[in-house]
């Protein structure tokens, strides 16, 4: 096994992308530990078919920026995390000076060409990524670029010739809640452990089918 850093590495930069129904399951599980700070990003605003998947949000939020009501979710729980909400979509304009202010980036999107871009930026800078996505009932996870070995394989890598299981425009209505939840779950699994220092496996895919969990390792020649 091709393993990560082990070092423990609390008070870090966490970056949030995207607030939809992923982001809206991640951010709790993850909020009370011991980050420095949580930024939250989504240009998107509250719309009535997002309430029944994004628990986050009530009708009085219609229409009202996602990060700005997530910051205001935020500032009434028992939690003393310093949370900032930016208010844009990531785009080639921003992404290097947004990701460069942070140690770690969860990626909650569902755009193949947003990944892509979080990927290649999080590499240039050294941030740790851990992204997910979801189509259908299937769930996807992944850590690249965390401090150890592998920590140069990409997600072009992985998916070279193949195509990935995220689509764009995705529509998140038709994802069973329990494919959400368990990828929010894995994915907050990933965070924490290194949080604690865990070992971690830079360029390792979870695949969900709707029933369990499959790790798929990355290829030896692309984790030495």
């Amino acid at each position: 096994m091709t393993e990560g850093s082990s070092i423990p590495r609390k008070d870090q930069r966490l970056l949030v992308v995207g607030m939809g129904a992923l982001g809206n399951a991640l951010l709790p599980r993850i909020l009370r530990w011991d980050w420095e700070s949580i930024t939250v990003l989504d240009g998107d605003r509250v719309e009535e078919k997002n309430l029944d998947r994004q628990e986050l949000f009530a009708p009085v939020d219609i229409g009202l920026p996602k990060c700005e009501v997530v910051a205001a979710w935020v500032r009434n729980m028992p939690t003393s995390v310093r949370l900032m909400a930016r208010d844009e979509f990531m785009d080639a304009n921003n992404a290097e000076e947004i990701i460069a202010m942070h140690d770690v980036v969860a990626d909650c999107t569902d755009d193949a060409h947003v990944k892509r871009l979080i990927d290649r930026t999080c590499a240039d800078y050294g941030v740790a990524l851990v992204s997910g996505s979801v189509h259908g009932k299937e769930g996807q996870v992944m850590l690249l670029h965390a401090e150890g070995a592998g920590e140069a394989i990409s997600r072009d890598d992985l998916f070279s010739g193949k195509p990935g299981m995220e689509q764009d425009g995705c529509d998140m209505r038709k994802v069973p809640m329990r494919t959400i939840e368990e990828t929010a779950r894995r994915m907050a699994q990933l965070l924490r452990a290194m949080i604690l220092g865990e070992p971690v496996m830079n360029g390792r895919i979870d695949l969900f089918d709707g029933k369990r969990w499959t790790p798929i390792d990355p290829p030896e020649k692309e984790s030495k």
